[in-house]
């Protein structure tokens, strides 16, 4: 009896040393990225735009995931969007070209996609003090996206443009009326020798 109690005692210890070891590892094992810098950092104020906004994680970021799974925005307290959308990913570190609006409070928008195929995301805060480089939008741009073509401003004195039904041109005036008179001529002429003839 004393030996069925030992072996007893030993399973129950090894079950409960496995179970403990699965608690430890199971969270190292699932571990998402983490970020560990950013431009700007956290609560900064920048007077002067740098070349670009960033996030650096801890790990290399799931760069094939699609480029819809990230995202590094500018967005002011208004809710206008800054930027043109696109994104460089390298290693760990996921980056776009800097362009925002007036002085004022701003948040800095991310998302990536870890080595284990889990998205993370967050914002950071930050303050700027310089002048403004890009309108805002209500909406965040798409890197690709194409700006709507310019109208054609109205003519200064306000007529009609070259080719419209409601305008000819003078040399076609001129010509029209010299046919006009040829013609009025020509049958002038010939009426006048029909009655000479006897």
């Amino acid at each position: 009896m004393t030996r069925a109690l030992r072996a007893l005692a030993a399973a129950a210890a090894t079950v409960a040393a496995g179970a403990a070891l699965v608690l430890v590892t199971a969270p190292a094992a699932e571990a998402h990225s983490v970020l560990v810098a950013s431009t700007p950092a956290a609560g900064s104020t920048l007077s002067e735009l740098p070349a670009e906004f960033s996030v650096t994680m801890n790990e290399t970021l799931l760069s094939g995931a699609g480029d819809a799974a990230f995202a590094l925005r500018v967005v002011d307290a208004e809710g206008r969007y800054f930027g043109d959308g696109c994104l460089t990913i390298v290693d760990g570190t996921m980056s776009t070209g800097a362009a925002i609006g007036p002085a004022g409070d701003y948040t800095l928008e991310w998302q990536v996609v870890s080595a284990d195929g889990h998205p993370v995301g967050g914002e950071i805060p930050f303050s700027w003090t310089g002048e403004a480089t890009a309108e805002g939008a209500a909406q965040p741009a798409a890197c690709g996206d194409e700006a709507p073509p310019a109208s054609t401003p109205p003519p200064a004195d306000g007529g009609h443009h070259a080719g419209d039904a409601a305008e000819v041109p003078l040399a076609d005036v001129l010509w029209i009326v010299g046919a006009v008179l040829a013609v009025a001529i020509a049958v002038t002429v010939a009426l006048v020798a029909t009655r000479r003839r006897p």
